[in-house]
């Protein structure tokens, strides 16, 4: 029951996050190319990588160094974010 309510509850953030996402990039005026979606697509990789490891039992070292690529990923790129509007 609780690998049920933990799938359901990740599959809607990670869904309602994309969706955030998306609009917002479909507001911008400017195109940012490919390097401002490695910050959003490490976040939205993280807690899907998480949980897969916990649902099948797979963590240790491995899982681990994923999700700090993922951050380190995410981290990294923040500079090329699109800058955030005033108002």
């Amino acid at each position: 029951m609780l690998e049920f309510f933990m799938l359901t509850i990740t599959a809607v953030l990670v869904a309602g996050y994309i969706y955030v996402i998306y609009t917002k990039r479909k507001k911008l005026k400017k195109d940012y190319g490919w390097k401002s979606y490695v910050t959003p697509g490490a976040f939205v990789v993280a807690p899907l990588v998480a949980l897969f490891s916990y649902l099948f039992e797979f963590g240790g070292m491995i899982t681990w160094f994923i999700l700090s690529i993922c951050f380190i990923t995410g981290a990294f790129f923040t500079k090329y974010l699109p800058e955030p509007r005033e108002g």
